[in-house]
Formats: structure tokens, C-alpha cells, sequence
């Protein structure tokens, strides 16, 4: 998220009350007459009034609305997510009762924020001492009550289409949710005119400050003209104190309601003035906070992502960290080609459908899904969406997940494409865990939450391995560390990759180990002692040990592959330092 600039405005006045002042005033205008005092105190309670109703209501029901507001956005979202995860097929129930609860939490804050500022405007109008404060009051204490029904309203509308799309009545839904669009969109138009309103009434308190400073400080000259050298400075300086923080703040609001939300006051003073500064920068801070969620709204994708950029600083979502996180690859080999014989629109329905389907089991399995390449689709498992020590299994859950797929797309692609022949694709998955730097990557313009380290080439030539040894899901050797006590693997080789001078141990993931029969295991059982007699250059009870597994699974590609290597061998054998390290030419 881009840090939003902010131009400092100073309010700078003495640390001691306005009433003090003027006090002092009074006492160092020598030979003042009753009507002076009469009317100067007047003006100046005015003034405080004026203040005081700014400090102590204007501004904290100001706040209450605009905490109001960004809770109703955020209600609004919550239910555009219900709606869109009933769309999605098969119906992910938690997830909806979760997004339910969330649209419920912040219901009850909406209530409560309207509530209390109502409650707020009674007491203004009930302590309001000047006829123009009182009038104010009896105008916005309805808009607020308005504002209540009409909230309680779109709460009203929404659980019923909720209700409407948990018994399958899409269309009745739909039509009201048309009229709940209509809703949403006058009840945000009122409370922004409740805002214009608020705002329009801080400025006139504003101005009826300044012109009563004005006659104060008029009073203020005729009784410095009969009053000694002490009293004439003493009381410009006073005055000059109070008219200059009320004018910069005067500044600073019609800044803000020309659309400026970069202006924040410096306060140096503790007196009403200060008070009212600090109520300002709070009020600007919440509409900052608004325009930034709309800001990130436009950027992200993942609501987890979301959540958490807000929940961080702004320097925070600047600075990036290094985290131990496994990176999720996957293709299906043959789509790409089936997809470009056909229509524009058939197309697009079939890379929309493929990425809809197979992304899925990432986010269900607490991923965050970094991008779309093509027909790859790359994810990652990190911080804070998921225990540390979860990632590589969830990634594993998600892998298998995908491979179970595999027959849906096969069926969505055969829909579009009668001819093709869907039954040649191929899931192909490459998992990799290690050191990556996760942050907030991108321009000033558009900014990813991604992932950027060697482990990210590394599960990417994985999914590319797959396909030379004939299985689907390929993991490096820390992600197979990591999940050995709950999922069944298989070491594949040791090989050499393009683009790196250290070897990577290869496993297949095969499922969880539970899941394994007795006949699989005493099969992976027979390949493990082959790979082991093969890199003693054994070749004879390597070959024993390969055709021993191939009589269990005859179409084993890898043992296959290690037959037709033992071959070659036989006749040109390695270096006797070999290792049994394979060197792949292919990315």
C-alpha cells in the first residue's frame, strides 16, 4: 500500500485555557468599565461555546459516523462474499458461516456507532446554549435516526437473500438484491450528507469564532488606547494566539473538504484549541483510513491480505522479511493447446473455468494464490495465514487436492472441446520449501503481496520435472522432511537442474501414508533398494530390484527410466567418483 503523504499544519498556542486568557486580558486593560467587561466576557463565552460544542459533540459524532461508514463498507463486502461463495460449487459452508459472522460483527458495530451518536446529538441539543447551535442539532439528530432505519433495513433485506440463496432460490435473490443495491447506495448518500452537514456546521462554528474574536480583538484595541504599554502588548499577543490556531484550523478543514486528506496538524498546546486540532487529525485519520482500503480494494485479491496491510503500519507494509515458506507450482500440460484451437469465448470460458477449479484447493488450504501464468498457477504458504509449521502440508493437501480435479476439468474441457482429447492431460506440480523475502512488491501504481527467492525457481523447475519422469506432484527434499510423518513419498533421483550448481533430492508425493496398502509399500520398499544398489553402480541388483517394482506397477515411468539408465551403463559406466547425480538439460 503507498504511504500517503502529510503536510503539517502548527497549532501553537500558550498551554493554559482560553478562559485564563482572557482573564488575563481583563486584569491588564487598566480602567475597563462594566459594559467593556459586560460584552467582552459575552463575546468571549461565545466563543467558548462555540468550541466547546466542536470539541466535546461535533467532533466525536463526526468520528461515530465515520467509523459508521467504513463499518457499513466493510458490511457491504462481507456480503458480496456470501453471495459470491454461494455461487461457487461445491458450497464451502464454513466459509460462509465465517463471512456471515463478520457481516453480523460489523452489523452490531454499525448499530452501536449510530446508536451512540444519537445519543450524543440529544445531549448536544439538550446543552446547546446558542439558538444556531440548537437549530443545528434538531436538523442532524433525524438524519442520524433516518440513517438507523435505513441500516436496519439493508440488514433486514440482506438476511433474507441470504436465506433465499441457502434454499436455492437464485432468482427471487437476485431481485432483491437489486433493491438492496439501491439501499446500500442511499444509505452511504446519507450518511455522506450527514458528514456535508457536520462539516458545514464545524466551518460556521469556525467562522462564529472568528468574527467574535474579530469584536474582541476591536474591544481589545479601544481599551489598549487608554491603557498603558504593558496592557496594549499583552493583549495583542493574547489575541493573536487565539485567532491564529482557529484560522489554520479553519485552513485545514476547507483543505480536507476540497478532498485533501494529506493535512495533519502539529499540536504544541493542551487548551480547547488543541483539543479541537486533535479531534481534527482524528477525523482526517478515518477518512485516510477509508481512502486507503478503497486504495487496496483496487490491488489485492485475498481479503487475508487485505486484513492484514491495515492491520500494519504503513511502514510496516514497506519493509519486506525473510521467511522459511514453501512455494506451490502447477500446470496442466496439453490445456494450453486444446484452449487455442478453439473460439475467443470458448477460450475465455476455459481458462476461466481451469483457474476457478484448480486454484480453489490453494485458498482452501490457507495459500495465498501470488499469480496466473498462462495455465500455471503459482501460489505460496506464509506468514500470517497459516502455522509456520502447516505450510508444507497444507501445500501437499492442496497438490493432492488438485490431482483429484483432474477428472472435473477433464469433463468442463471435453464440454467446450467435443474433439480434443482431453484424456492426454496431464497434472503437473512442483512444491518447494526453503528462505524467501514475502512482502509488498510492485509500483506507486499497482502493488502484489508476492514471494521473491531461489526456493521460487526451485518448485517452478520441479513442476517442469515432472513430466520427464512421468509423475504428477514432485516436492524438493525440505518439503518432504517437513511432512514425512503424515504423507507417503517417494525419492525419484538426484538430480542436477538448469540454473543451479547445487543438487536437489526429488521426491514424488504420493498421498497420505495411511492411505498406503501393504502391496504399495513393499513396492516402494523394492524401488528404494533399487536406488540405492543403483548409485553403488550395483547394477545387477539394481535391475533386480526396478523389475521387482515394475511386476507390482507395470507402467511405472520412473523405474522405467532407471532400467533404460542401468542399460547405458552397463556398457559406458560412469566416473567411480559418480554419485548418482542426474544432469537435466530440460527446464
Amino acid at each position: 500500500m503507498t504511504a500517503i503523504p502529510t503536510r503539517l499544519l502548527t497549532v501553537r498556542t500558550a498551554g493554559i485555557s482560553i478562559r485564563f486568557k482572557i482573564f488575563g486580558i481583563a486584569i491588564s486593560l487598566l480602567g475597563l468599565i462594566v459594559l467593556v467587561v459586560y460584552v467582552f466576557t459575552n463575546r468571549l463565552q461565545q466563543v467558548n461555546e462555540e468550541v466547546s460544542a466542536l470539541a466535546e459533540y461535533v467532533i466525536p459524532i463526526t468520528d461515530e459516523v465515520a467509523a459508521v461508514n467504513v463499518h457499513a463498507l466493510e458490511q457491504e463486502l462481507h456480503f458480496e462474499r456470501v453471495q459470491k461463495l454461494y455461487e461457487i460449487e461445491p458450497l464451502d459452508l464454513d466459509s460462509i458461516a465465517k463471512e456471515f459472522a463478520a457481516f453480523e460483527e460489523r452489523d452490531e458495530l454499525v448499530d452501536a456507532g449510530i446508536t451512540e451518536a444519537i445519543a450524543l446529538s440529544k445531549t448536544a441539543l439538550e446543552a446547546a446554549k446558542l439558538l444556531r447551535n440548537h437549530e443545528e442539532w434538531s436538523h442532524i439528530e433525524p438524519l442520524l435516526k433516518d440513517i438507523e432505519i435505513q441500516h436496519q433495513q439493508f440488514h433486514d433485506h440482506a438476511v433474507d437473500i441470504f436465506m433465499l440463496l441457502e434454499a436455492g432460490d437464485m432468482v427471487t435473490a437476485r431481485r432483491l438484491e437489486e433493491q438492496l443495491i439501491d439501499e446500500a447506495s442511499h444509505l452511504n448518500e446519507n450518511i455522506h450528507h450527514v458528514f456535508q452537514e457536520l462539516e458545514a456546521f464545524t466551518i460556521s462554528s469556525v467562522q462564529a469564532s472568528q468574527r467574535h474574536q474579530q469584536t474582541v480583538q476591536q474591544l481589545s484595541l479601544t481599551v489598549a488606547a487608554a491603557a498603558t504599554l504593558f496592557g496594549l502588548i499583552y493583549a495583542t499577543i493574547v489575541t493573536m494566539e487565539l485567532v491564529r490556531p482557529v484560522r489554520s484550523l479553519a485552513r485545514g478543514m476547507a483543505a480536507v473538504r476540497a478532498g485533501d486528506l494529506d493535512v495533519e496538524f502539529d499540536i504544541t498546546s493542551r487548551d480547547e484549541v488543541g483539543q479541537l486540532a486533535q479531534a481534527f487529525n482524528s477525523i482526517v485519520s478515518e477518512l485516510r483510513l477509508k481512502a486507503q482500503l478503497e486504495e487496496t480494494f483496487g490491488k489485492y485479491v485475498d481479503p487475508r491480505i487485505v486484513r492484514n496491510l491495515l492491520a500494519e503500519s504503513e511502514d510496516a507494509q514497506l519493509i519486506g522479511d525473510r521467511r522459511i515458506m514453501t512455494v506451490f507450482f502447477s500446470d496442466v500440460m496439453g490445456l494450453a493447446a486444446i484452449l487455442s484451437t478453439l473460439a475467443p469465448d470458448n477460450q475465455i470460458r476455459g481458462i476461466n473455468d481451469y483457474l476457478s477449479l484448480m486454484s480453489a484447493p490453494i485458498s482452501s488450504h490457507s495459500g495465498v494464490i501470488d499469480k496466473f501464468i498462462d495455465t500455471v498457477v503459482m501460489g505460496f504458504w506464509g506468514p500470517p495465514f497459516a502455522p509456520a509449521e502447516a505450510y508444507a502440508r497444507l501445500a501437499c493437501e492442496a497438490a493432492l487436492a488438485q490431482a483429484d480435479r483432474l477428472a472435473e476439468l477433464q469433463q468442463q474441457i471435453a464440454a467446450i472441446a467435443p474433439a480434443a482429447a482431453v484424456s492426454s492431460l496431464s497434472l503437473q506440480v512442483g512444491l518447494a520449501t526453503g528462505p524467501l523475502v514475502v512482502g509488498n512488491m510492485g509500483s506507486h501504481a499497482a502493488k502484489s503481496y508476492t514471494v521473491m527467492g531461489d526456493t521460487v525457481n526451485t518448485a517452478s523447475r520441479l513442476q517442469g520435472i515432472g513430466k520427464q519422469y512421468g509423475v504428477a506432484i514432485v516436492i524438493d527434499e525440505a518439503t518432504q522432511q517437513q511432512v514425512a510423518p503424515v504423507m507417503a513419498t517417494r525419492e525419484l533421483d538426484l538430480v542436477q537442474v538448469v540454473g543451479k550448481a547445487e543438487p536437489v533430492r526429488i521426491y514424488e508425493l504420493l498421498g497420505p501414508r495411511d492411505s498406503l496398502s501393504a502391496a504399495k509399500q513393499a513396492a516402494l520398499a523394492a524401488f528404494a533398494q533399487g536406488i540405492a544398489a543403483y548409485r553403488q553402480q550395483d547394477w545387477a541388483t539394481a535391475r533386480q530390484h526396478f523389475e521387482q517394482y515394475l511386476a507390482i506397477q507395470s507402467s511405472d515411468r520412473p523405474a522405467q527410466l532407471y532400467l533404460e539408465r542401468i542399460t547405458t551403463f552397463v556398457t559406458n559406466p560412469p566416473p567411480a567418483e559418480w554419485q548418482g547425480i542426474w544432469q537435466l538439460t530440460q527446464k
